[in-house]
């Protein structure tokens, strides 16, 4: 454990949480921005332009708005506690922002897990109803069903707002007042702690989408291994379609293996169960989840790829033909001018041209 005893109350923070929360969680945050921007970027493209990467795009914007609050809420505070230039943040700013923060990560969570069904509807549609995805699937409707899920997530978690409260407390060992966030009152009714707290969240969050995910990706999978074996006979666009099934099953499949200790959490919640480092492994694998999947769309996404590589290396290459452009126009420019003053020369001076053919 590292103990903290100069400014702020005194503070224990062990070594799991210092590594999961305090550098696990803040560098996946920081990465997993920065391959969500990069993800946005290529996604909204003319030439990516489809009902898939529409809900990909939603995707993309609810884990960002994860990582943010993850960064926010976990992995600076817990920095806070022993790096000198951030305890500020962390007994001052913190204690004000996270009544808001706190509601916000439940939003953008909530529509993270919804948009991974709507792109898993997407799909199932895709391969195992192919002439109904064109009517149910365009890319407005897409646009429409962000907009649906964005709704929800917002409308579920209004309640959020009203669950934690900030309150000062003078602290006789540093002198001076300190800021601490606890339940409200609201949140420790027992009715709503036990349905809306509990069951809902459960409902919402884990019951519901998993049963969906497990059974829809299942239809996706048969369908995928029967569409393998006569390979063959298959068209391209049939052939692009697996392909992208099976990158967006890789996107399921890191979904189920990073929630499932987050389910295992609030179940042993409504027991009165709290075991530290479980919570810690959850927090981890939850920030994990909304970071990995610019890698995934990298290592499976052919065209994402094309479309990457023609952003961020087309310029550099436009610039290096340009470069090489100038240089080569510079040398005939000169070459010209040598070629000129040569000529100039010899028709100036016909006689010691005749002199030296002489000699």
């Amino acid at each position: 454990h590292w103990e903290l005893n100069n400014e702020g109350p005194p503070t224990t923070i062990s070594i799991l949480e210092l590594i999961s929360t305090g550098v696990g969680i803040t560098v996946l945050s920081a990465l997993g921005i920065i391959g969500n921007v990069i993800s946005l970027l290529v996604l909204s493209r003319p030439q990516m332009q489809s009902s898939i990467n529409c809900s990909l795009q939603g995707l993309a914007i609810f884990d960002t708005g994860v990582l943010l609050c993850a960064l926010i809420m976990l992995g600076l505070t817990t920095l806070g506690k022993l790096i000198h230039w951030l305890r500020f943040y962390t007994w001052v700013i913190f204690p004000f922002i996270v009544p808001v923060v706190y509601p916000l990560a439940l939003i953008a969570q909530t529509g993270s897990v919804w948009m991974t069904v709507v792109v898993t509807i997407e799909r199932y549609v895709a391969v195992c109803h192919p002439f109904k995805a064109k009517s149910l699937f365009t890319y407005k409707r897409s646009r429409f069903y962000n907009i649906i899920i964005t709704v929800i997530a917002v409308c579920y978690n209004i309640p959020r707002f009203w669950e934690v409260q900030r309150i000062e407390i003078w602290d006789p060992l540093t002198n001076s007042t300190v800021y601490h966030i606890q339940p409200s009152s609201f949140r420790e009714n027992k009715l709503y702690f036990e349905i809306y707290y509990i069951w809902m969240y459960l409902l919402m969050m884990y019951f519901l989408p998993l049963l969906a995910l497990a059974v829809l990706n299942t239809f996706i999978w048969h369908t995928v291994n029967q569409a393998n074996r006569d390979r063959q006979k298959l068209s391209f666009r049939q052939r692009k379609e697996i392909s992208l099934s099976i990158m967006l099953l890789c996107v399921v499949i890191v979904f189920l293996f990073c929630n499932i200790t987050a389910f295992l959490v609030n179940i042993l919640e409504y027991f009165d169960v709290y075991w530290e480092s479980l919570a810690h492994c959850s927090n981890l694998l939850v920030t994990l989840n909304s970071s990995v999947n610019f890698i995934i769309y990298c290592i499976f996404g052919h065209k994402f790829k094309q479309t990457l590589f023609s952003i961020f290396c087309k310029q550099k290459l436009q610039r290096i033909q340009t470069f090489t452009s100038g240089t080569d126009r510079g040398i005939w420019i000169r070459f010209q001018s040598n070629r000129f003053r040569q000529s100039h020369l010899h028709v100036s001076h016909p006689e010691r041209r005749e002199e030296s053919v002489q000699l």
